[in-house]
């Protein structure tokens, strides 16, 4: 059995069973909100952790993070059900995918995107991707920021981080590289700018002479799913979202899967 088919039969079965008796009383006891947004099924296991997330009319709910460098596979469908149930909705309900495309774990990037898309093509939903650098930034409170510029930075696991520069609104000012922790930090422009990522010690540690000042956060240090399907939503009208193929970065730039093309024997 595929892994598409599986996904089918898990949720044409079992997750729709068993909630279903539940979910139709519950909307029948009290009269359904008025609708201002799409409902959105967000899912990260790009980096070391798994987290899941239901949007309903802007509003996070059944949110669950865990750090999980690996069983990601494993667990995957267990957080989206309890996700699902505690945000009181059935899968018939979802408008759409969110899903954090990388920079990140290869096996990660792919368990959460083949997820992803069977679950879109069991419904004939749109999966949309989100980077998981942004989703970091919008992470960043705003009595963090206060209007100042975000230097996001994840472990790429080797001598290099992966980072992105975004302003006071949580703008990109830079494509996301793959450079090493004094490069990261000529990424960001001139003035203060608030460290944001599971790499910000190995920035700080390099920003002890930078000229500019540079500080920590409280933000998560990796993506959470409630962002990445805020992120989704605000640009669900428009389709400023990303395919929902994974992003590899290799200095200094940034190229998409199917942009690769066979390499020339030399």
């Amino acid at each position: 059995m595929s892994f598409t088919d599986y996904i089918k039969k898990m949720l044409s079965g079992q997750s729709r069973a068993s909630n279903r008796a539940d979910h139709s009383a519950s909307t029948a006891a009290k009269p359904k909100a008025e609708k201002t947004g799409p409902t959105l099924l967000a899912i990260d296991t790009a980096s070391t952790s798994l987290s899941t997330a239901v949007l309903i009319n802007g509003v996070v709910k059944g949110e669950l993070y865990e750090d999980m460098e690996r069983g990601q596979a494993e667990h995957l469908m267990g957080f989206i059900a309890q996700s699902l149930e505690t945000a009181n909705v059935g899968f018939d309900d979802i408008d759409g995918i969110a899903v954090t495309v990388g920079p990140g774990a290869f096996t990660g990037m792919r368990i959460g995107l083949s997820t992803a898309r069977a679950l879109g093509l069991a419904r004939k939903i749109p999966v949309v991707g989100v980077s998981s650098l942004e989703a970091v930034a919008y992470g960043v409170s705003e009595r963090d920021q206060q209007g100042r510029n975000i230097l996001v930075a994840l472990d790429s696991k080797r001598n290099e981080i992966f980072a992105q520069a975004f302003d006071g609104k949580k703008r990109p000012l830079s494509t996301a590289e793959c450079v090493a922790p004094r490069q990261a930090l000529m990424m960001a422009p001139p003035g203060d700018t608030l460290l944001a990522g599971d790499a910000t010690p190995r920035l700080l540690t390099a920003a002890a002479h930078a000229p500019d000042a540079f500080y920590d956060t409280t933000a998560p240090g990796l993506p959470r799913a409630g962002n990445v399907a805020r992120i989704a939503a605000e640009r669900w009208e428009s389709g400023g979202n990303l395919a929902p193929v994974p992003l590899y970065l290799r200095a200094p730039d940034a190229r998409r899967i199917e942009d690769q093309g066979p390499q020339k024997k030399k």
